[in-house]
């Protein structure tokens, strides 16, 4: 008999508690109270749309009803969600995999009447299986652990009043600038540009999953680096259904071959094998491994900067290829635990820029605990909160340390040979390398952190090709501009 749909309540890094409020959607003000982040087995029952059809990159929001150990019920938002179970009734299907709400997409489903709710202490008719926590670590990423969460009776937990944030005043801003917001050139020290996207990570960490065998080593794999596990579909685009079979994060699954899509922006979907059958998945969920030269793939780029520990947030998403349906965004998003080591290429590189948030403080380490939107101008156009990157780290990169293919594709772009490439690493917890300091292979820059233009820990990876050999400025080379696929492995 399959299991009741329940909920742990995973949250976001750095906020210990999750809001509950008297319906599915933020307008519902005050909340009713905050329940805390790891609290389990909370049964489901109902899901609804957002009211007011908010939504994330297209995406709209979900609310879950749901019944709390202090005996009260409300509701919650799907990304502050893990949810496992029978998720048939309300869209989902059968989730074996413990996985957060906010990354499963809702099949349409007729309103039904709301499960009735059970008086707390009394024992429900079927068991409830208990959903791993995953706890946030403050350094460095810890294994997840099961919480120890007794089925029967429900226990109370304490529940926090909610306390309205400080009142802030935003410093003031000249003139009213709409994002993107390009930072006027100097002739000394040219600032970095702002955001041209507004940053809103996935936030939880990611829920335990099964090992994947690994294939031979030389044998073309595609590696999964979704937050959860990832969905497939029957061919290479949206437009082809979604399949039954998911991917674990991080399994590791044989390439059978790569299309590129015709539409949108043109992204390639590798076909893969998994327990004999053939699925199809979008190239910006997976990394890749072994001899790919026959797909088109080079085999020499940069790997992620936090080698294995992170989970893909969003792309590259900039004119001419630009998904309308998406916010523009003009570098990666790389989601992982705060205090993750960030490090530099394979090759070296030199360091050109650095910089140490002015504003951010450890309590208020970014626009969103400021009581800022993201993107506000105050943020964006502030140099004390790195104009919105917050704490980052510039690294320059010759052509003599950058990948043959990349030198082959900045050439077929007009950059020349004597390209060059800079990359920021930006919203760093810390920053452990200097202006000018010249990188060993490999050598370790920063940590991943929350600051600037940011809700929760992620990395914000930029990079910009230059026809100069000679580091002129972050702001001097924003035409050079590009997806960053053009030197990392995702």
């Amino acid at each position: 008999m399959t299991n009741p749909l329940v909920a742990y309540v995973s949250g976001i890094p750095s906020r210990p508690t999750v809001k509950v409020r008297n319906g599915p959607s933020t307008n519902y003000d005050p909340p009713m109270f905050e329940i805390p982040v790891g609290t389990a087995n909370l049964p489901v029952l109902e899901v609804r749309v957002d009211e007011q059809g908010t939504n994330i990159q297209g995406r709209t929001y979900q609310w879950f009803r749901l019944q709390f150990p202090n005996g009260q019920i409300g509701w919650t938002r799907d990304d502050l969600l893990t949810i496992g179970g029978d998720g048939t009734p309300y869209g989902y299907g059968v989730i074996v995999t413990p996985t957060v709400a906010g990354n499963l997409i809702r099949a349409f489903v007729p309103n039904i009447p709301a499960s009735p709710v059970a008086p707390v202490g009394v024992i429900p008719a079927a068991p409830v299986a208990p959903i791993p926590a995953a706890p946030i670590a403050p350094v460095a990423p810890a294994a997840p652990t099961l919480p120890s969460t007794p089925t029967q009776p429900v226990q109370p937990v304490t529940v926090m009043p909610v306390t309205p944030p400080a009142p802030v005043t935003p410093a003031p801003v000249p003139t009213v600038v709409v994002v993107p917001v390009i930072i006027p050139v100097t002739t000394t020290a040219p600032a970095p540009v702002a955001p041209v996207a507004p940053v809103a990570p996935i936030p939880a960490a990611p829920p335990p999953v099964a090992p994947v065998p690994a294939p031979p080593s030389n044998q073309p794999t595609a590696i999964i680096k979704t937050m959860g596990a990832a969905p497939t579909r029957t061919g290479p685009s949206t437009t082809f259904p979604r399949t039954s079979v998911i991917l674990n994060r991080n399994g590791r699954y044989p390439i059978l071959q790569v299309q590129r899509e015709n539409a949108g922006q043109q992204y390639r979907w590798f076909q893969v094998s998994n327990a004999g059958q053939s699925v199809w998945i979008r190239e910006d969920l997976v990394t890749y491994d072994g001899d790919t030269f026959a797909f088109g793939l080079p085999t020499d780029l940069y790997h992620a900067p936090m080698k294995d520990n992170y989970w893909w947030v969003r792309g590259f998403n900039m004119p001419p290829n630009m998904d309308q349906g998406l916010v523009q965004h003009d570098g990666w998003d790389m989601g992982a635990a705060t205090g993750e080591p960030i490090y530099c290429g394979p090759n070296g590189g030199t360091v050109v820029k650095t910089n140490v948030c002015a504003k951010c403080t450890p309590d208020r380490p970014n626009a969103a605990s400021s009581g800022y939107d993201i993107g506000d101008p105050a943020i964006v156009n502030d140099p004390g909160w790195g104009y919105g990157y917050g704490t980052y780290v510039i690294v320059w990169y010759t052509s003599a340390q950058l990948p043959a293919s990349t030198c082959t594709l900045l050439a077929s772009r007009g950059f020349g040979d004597s390209a060059a490439m800079g990359v920021m690493y930006a919203h760093l917890a810390q920053k452990i390398v200097n202006d000018g300091q010249v990188l060993t292979p490999g050598q370790q820059i920063g940590m991943c952190g929350n600051t600037g233009n940011s809700e929760a820990t992620h990395l914000h990876l930029e990079s910009r090709a230059s026809k100069s050999p000679q580091f002129i400025g972050w702001a001097n080379i924003r035409s050079g501009v590009m997806d960053d696929v053009a030197l990392f492995k995702r």
